[in-house]
């Protein structure tokens, strides 16, 4: 191909889907989704021209990847400086929990600051209180107020959690029971499901929107996706948009953002949580909950480079 544009998606006979993020007479630079590096790869015109075609298939992620800036000394684009490819984020989590999630402090429960047991234990609640037909049958008997109380029993333990700067209060959200009682049927139709799909997410966002009514539309997410979360780690995962967002593009995940919850997002994250999840499952994890106290371990918590060893004169 000929017609190389900058920001079209591209694929490479061997790399790859990948972005034009650079175009020089001589070269083209690709960044490609698989890459574990932050610089584009730098491909020789025209020599490459036969390897490329434009690509079928779309990535919304990689689409609205931007900030790619030219490093003089290497002549590459790279992203900032705060990309950390898969290796770099194991090591930093290694740093942590030396045995990754096999690891005898990893959710042992003796920092009660940590996530792993508290999704663990809100999971557990969830499931004794609301679990196996019990929230349908609470629904069904119009008992909404014991549904509120036993779903404000599974957040208190989580709720240091999963606090964002323009969150909405969960328990505010549920005070008014009528629409309570709408959340709680939406609720339980996704869990149902066999699998995530997006009719029962909308519906759930649906049943969200008016519980919340003075808050921002980004406050919503929590809203929506933690029980969800809590109840079903294997299959949903909590979208907290600041962190959300953040950690998307420190570990280059798929994310096409949308403040109103949304299922591309949605679905979007899913997809990515799954692919992390594929990577972090020869280090031990499990499902999401593993894969969100990885993605929080990695961004949030100080670096600390292994000493290097003195010279010797």
């Amino acid at each position: 191909m000929s017609d190389l544009e900058n920001g079209m998606l591209v694929q490479h006979t061997s790399l790859g889907l990948g972005k034009v993020v650079a175009l020089e007479p001589n070269a083209v630079h690709v960044f490609f989704a698989g890459s574990d590096a932050r610089f584009a790869t730098k491909l020789r015109l025209p020599m490459a021209l036969p390897l490329l075609a434009r690509a079928e298939a779309s990535n919304a992620w990689l689409s609205a990847l931007s900030g790619f800036a030219l490093e003089a000394k290497t002549g590459r684009y790279g992203l900032a400086g705060t990309w950390l490819p898969h290796v770099d984020a194991v090591a930093r989590f290694q740093e942590i929990y030396p045995q990754a999630f096999a690891d005898p402090a990893y959710g042992d429960g003796a920092d009660r600051r940590e996530r792993v047991p508290r999704w663990r234990k809100a999971h557990d609640v969830f499931v004794e209180t609301l679990g196996g037909g019990e929230g349908e049958r609470l629904l069904a008997a119009g008992d909404v107020g014991g549904l509120v109380e036993r779903a404000l029993r599974v957040e208190r333990h989580v709720r240091p959690l999963h606090r964002d700067v323009e969150k909405a209060s969960f328990e505010e959200a549920l005070k008014d029971l009528e629409l309570a009682r709408g959340y709680f049927a939406a609720l339980f139709d996704l869990l149902a499901a066999p699998a995530p799909e997006q009719a029962t997410f909308d519906a759930l966002a649906a049943a969200v929107a008016p519980m919340a009514p003075g808050a921002s539309v980004e406050s919503h997410w929590p809203i929506v996706t933690l029980l969800p979360f809590v109840a079903r780690p294997d299959q949903h995962m909590l979208l907290r948009p600041r962190f959300a967002s953040d950690v998307s593009h420190r570990l280059g995940l798929e994310l096409a953002y949308e403040p109103r919850p949304s299922w591309a997002t949605y679905s979007a994250l899913l997809r990515s949580v799954e692919v992390l999840l594929e990577k972090l499952r020869p280090l031990g994890a499990r499902d999401h909950v593993d894969v969100d106290s990885f993605m929080h371990v990695v961004t949030t918590k100080p670096h600390r480079p292994k000493p290097q060893p003195a010279l010797v004169t």
